[in-house]
C-alpha cells in the first residue's frame, strides 16, 4: 500500500528535521512538496517507460521552490570565488 502525500510529508519533516515558524509557512511549504513530489513521480513514470535515464527521489529540498534550489547551485563562499 503506498502512502499518501500526507504520510510522506510528514516523513519528509522527520527524515530531515524540518520545522516551520508558523502554520502558515508550513502550509506554504506543504504546496511545494506537494508540487516537487508530483514532478518526481511523473519523472519516475517516465523513467519506467523508457524515456529517462535516472530516477528522482525525495531529499531535503522537496520543501524549496526550483528558485530556492537555484541558490544552491554553484554556491562558493566568497573566500573560495575567483575573482572576475
Amino acid at each position: 500500500m503506498s502512502d499518501t502525500v500526507q504520510d510522506k510529508w510528514k516523513n519528509f519533516k522527520v527524515a530531515h528535521n524540518k520545522n516551520y515558524a508558523n502554520q502558515e509557512e508550513e502550509d506554504h511549504r506543504f504546496g511545494i512538496f506537494q508540487e516537487n513530489l508530483k514532478k518526481i513521480e511523473e519523472h519516475n513514470e517516465r523513467f519506467n517507460k523508457g524515456d529517462e535515464t535516472y530516477t528522482l527521489g525525495v531529499n531535503k529540498f522537496a520543501d524549496l521552490t526550483t528558485e530556492e534550489m537555484k541558490n544552491f547551485k554553484g554556491f562558493a563562499p566568497k573566500h573560495l570565488q575567483k575573482p572576475t
